[in-house]
């Protein structure tokens, strides 16, 4: 079982080999289906998805114009010959779906003398598990026009060099391969055209492969012959020769907006090649020269190609040999009308006198100048420098309006535009740059200089954003808390509910769709007061004048005014608007206690410890320790092991608000929900003020609190039948002592609704006189758990007949007796049914 390179699939041998089998014109749906793996799938039906072929060849030999094949399933041992035709209006489709692929030795499609005819997501690997030389290509079109290639992968993996490349065209014309993938081991080659193909366009290929430096140095990725053929936006990487190679009889041949890396020979090689255009194309990291026009070639453009070469001994197909005799780029001695302007070049020297070849000489970007009389806007540059952007030629033969990846040109507003064309800021080589936008904002409060406090809200400001390249089109705003909002404008405020340490993030997105992010951790805070914090073993207040803290001031100044403030999670911060910052613990330095923290992490945490003498405490989350003060004359403060209780309590002296003011209940709590044995109630809270941020509860029946009754609801067990509710709410607010309320006292509660007989009582046994009959209870609903009976003579209650038995008397006999069954469950109404009556006979 083998993965390909870029899929995965399942294997699934078929039977190899062309089929020609007729077959009805077309399914119902007009597509001819193909899946393997369908139990129903036959080779002598019409394609019906209820019914798909079993083979890819027989779908495709009785194609007619206008017909889709579409192959579902698993693997193909197969290859396919296309004999039929579509027209322009009507092509014929082969599309492959999810997992399926043609695979094995031979596997591929041929296309010989036929035109019109469609590809998508063409899914065709040649392997073999056994050491065979392939001889044909995977895809293998002759004689054929406006053959169409959209998308897929085309896979070789060679034991050693094939007879073939990957994608031959022989006499093809007017055709388009786009958006493919080659890769292959010990490829012969990648795309071969020759030089009866014409009008063919190679766009958004990757062309590539791995054990390079097990074929012969002659292997190109690409070799374009013939008149008008064009190779555009595509990647080719690591063959032994070539990159692309434009062979002798090629013409008219547009090379643009290509990436060639780690190849063997050159990037691109002008082989007596007329009027080829070699424009934006990227090359790097090549064995030979960049970019090469020899033989007798007249009318090449060589313009706004970036390389960045020389010798990578890196490479293991790099012969030492040529070691340091490469070039960026090389005009031979009868390629001399050769245009070349606008390249950026570098071979790792600043200075090269190895840049260019001219004439078979290597020399330096200036002498090249003198020597040939151009590359007058050619520059000797490392790759990113700003010399690539905004200044390239765009008259210049075969420029594209889109870079390899298919995005318009992008001006650089920082950067002059230098380039000559229509388009004065187009980029050299085939990636136009883009830059993300730099996001600038501002906020309100300053995080760091102020506190964000949830009664007021919370401003983003960024408009003093920009953008280099394209407008800013939207911003997106993430406040950390689930609310994000996007939009055009700048600007966003937004109230938090709780408070908390929250991660914001700003977007700021061009209408490229390039996105410049922020990201702004806050904390937001409940203020509670503003208090000074006294030792109560000094008699003196805390104070941040500078640096470590100390509790030495007599008065209550500015610098000794805290903002006592709800952090969440049941934990206090003190923040010093006279440093605007937190105070924390300076774990580095003996826990002694600093205001330096503009945000509130576990050092700026605490635990504020209330004692019913009126004093308080701070523990550190940090620590775990009291916040305890020196017995020295300078009385500093730390959250370490404190030498005396005494000296961990502090008073705190309101300045504004009132931090020690219980909580107080200004409605009572209630009670809510129907008052019966199964139902579910729920407590009310109440109202209270300051207004309270949690609650517990205790519910009580007639006074008594009920073990474990400690949530908002209660669902009201059997035992509670007939008695009153009750529950205590206390309500907690970090800094203030807590209050409690209880609410009025319930109606009683009222008994379940009784069982229900889904089936009646019988009687049983032989009603004779002397005889025992018996009575089964029949069946309940909710099922009881005890049950009494009493029973009847003709309607009346026998005395003491109250047994599940009754024995019958001789005077009994000619009635009619029924039993009445009264069924029981704790906290339910009693339940009651009687039986059918039977005569009581001799």
């Amino acid at each position: 079982m083998r993965k390909s390179l870029l899929t995965s699939a399942t294997a699934a041998a078929l039977a190899a080999g062309v089929l020609a089998i007729a077959h009805p014109a077309a399914a119902d749906d007009g597509i001819r289906h193909v899946d393997n793996t369908a139990e129903t799938c036959t080779d002598t039906g019409a394609g019906a998805a209820s019914a798909p072929f079993c083979t890819v060849g027989a779908a495709v030999a009785g194609t007619t114009a206008g017909q889709t094949v579409e192959i579902r399933g698993d693997l193909y041992d197969e290859r396919v010959t296309v004999t039929a035709s579509g027209t322009p209006e009507q092509p014929i489709t082969i599309r492959f779906v999810g997992d399926a692929a043609l695979e094995g030795p031979n596997a591929g499609f041929v296309v010989d003398g036929g035109h019109d005819i469609r590809f998508e997501n063409l899914q065709a690997w040649m392997f073999s598990d056994d050491p065979v030389r392939f001889t044909d290509p995977v895809l293998d079109l002759r004689d054929a026009s406006g053959i169409t290639v959209d998308g897929g992968v085309l896979e070789m993996m060679a034991a050693e060099t094939p007879g073939a490349p990957v994608v031959r065209l022989s006499g093809v014309t007017d055709s388009l391969l786009t958006d493919f993938s080659i890769v292959g081991m010990r490829l012969l080659a990648g795309i071969t055209m020759d030089a009866g193909t014409s009008g063919v366009t190679i766009d958004s290929a990757q062309v590539r492969q791995a054990r390079a430096e097990d074929v012969p140095a002659d292997t190109p990725g690409i070799r374009v012959e013939g008149t008008g053929n064009t190779v555009v936006n595509t990647l080719v990487s690591q063959f032994r020769g070539a990159g692309v190679l434009a062979g002798p009889s090629a013409t008219g041949t547009v090379l643009a907006n290509n990436a060639v890396t780690y190849g063997g020979s050159h990037g691109i090689h002008n082989s007596g090649a007329n009027g080829t255009a070699i424009t934006n194309n990227t090359i790097v990291s090549v064995c030979g020269d960049g970019i090469r026009v020899d033989g007798k070639a007249s009318g090449v453009s060589v313009q706004n190609n970036r390389l960045e070469n020389g010798f990578s001994s890196a490479l293991a197909y790099c012969d030492p040999a040529q070691a340091g005799k490469e070039v960026e780029i090389s005009i031979g001695q009868d390629a001399k009308d050769t245009l070349v302007d606008y390249n950026n070049a570098f071979d790792g020297t600043t200075t090269s006198t190895r840049l260019y070849s001219w004439a078979g000489t290597a020399m330096s970007l200036a002498d090249f100048r003198t020597a040939s009389g151009q590359s007058g806007h050619d520059h000797e540059v490392k790759p990113g420098s700003s010399l690539d952007r905004d200044s390239a030629n765009s008259a210049a033969p075969g420029f594209q309006l889109t870079d390899v990846h298919g995005k318009t040109r992008a001006d650089d507003l920082e950067q002059p535009n230098t380039g000559a064309g229509p388009i004065t800021y187009a980029d050299r080589g085939a990636t136009e740059t883009r830059f993300s936008p730099t996001v600038r904002t501002s906020f309100d409060p300053n995080p760091g200089k102020s506190a964000i406090t949830l009664d007021a809200p919370f401003t983003v400001d960024a408009s003093a954003s920009t953008s280099r390249t394209a407008p800013i089109a939207s911003y997106v705003f993430r406040f950390g808390d689930g609310t994000v909002t996007t939009q055009a404008s700048p600007v966003a405020s937004h109230r938090y509910a709780e408070p908390g340490r929250y991660s914001i993030s700003i977007d700021v997105i061009d209408s490229d769709g390039m996105t410049g992010r922020l990201f702004q951790d806050v904390s937001v805070v409940r203020t509670i007061a503003t208090t000074g914090v006294l030792s109560a073993y000094h008699g003196t207040y805390m104070v941040a004048p500078w640096g470590d803290m100390r509790a030495n001031q007599k008065e209550l100044i500015p610098a000794a005014q805290f903002d006592l403030v709800d952090v969440g999670r049941g934990h206090v911060a003190l923040y010093s608007r006279y440093k605007q910052a937190y105070v924390s613990v300076d774990r580095s330095f003996h826990d002694v206690l600093v205001a330096n923290k503009t945000m509130v992490d576990d050092t700026a945490r605490f635990t504020l410890v209330r004692f019913a003498e009126g004093f308080v405490k701070l523990k550190s989350v940090a620590t775990g320790n009291y916040v305890n003060t020196v017995n020295d004359p300078m009385a500093h403060l730390a959250a370490d092991k404190s030498p005396d209780e005494f000296l961990e309590r502090f008073y705190l002296a309101s300045v504004t608000g009132a931090p020690f003011a219980a909580v107080k209940a200004t409605k009572a709590p209630s009670i809510s929900g129907t008052l019966r044995v199964g139902s579910t109630v729920k407590a009310n809270p109440g109202t209270w003020t300051p207004t309270a941020t949690s609650y517990a509860y205790q519910w009580y029946a007639n006074g008594v609190a009920i073990k474990g009754a400690t949530g908002q609801s209660l669902k009201i067990p059997a035992a509670l039948a007939g008695k009153r509710l009750t529950v205590k709410v206390t309500a907690k607010l970090v800094a203030h002592p807590s209050g409690t309320a209880t609410s009025p006292a319930s109606a009683k509660i009222a008994k379940a609704a009784a069982p229900k007989a889904t089936k009646r009582p019988a009687i049983s046994g032989t009603p004779k006189v002397g005889r025992t009959v018996k009575v089964s209870v029949g069946t309940w609903s909710p099922k009881a758990t005890s049950y009494k009976y009493q029973w009847r003579l003709n309607g009346k209650v026998i005395k003491g007949a109250t047994g599940k038995s009754l024995k019958l008397k001789s005077s009994w006999r000619g009635k009619k007796i029924t039993v009445t069954v009264i069924a029981r469950k704790a906290g339910h109404l009693d339940g009651k049914s009687t039986s059918k009556a039977v005569v009581v006979r001799r």
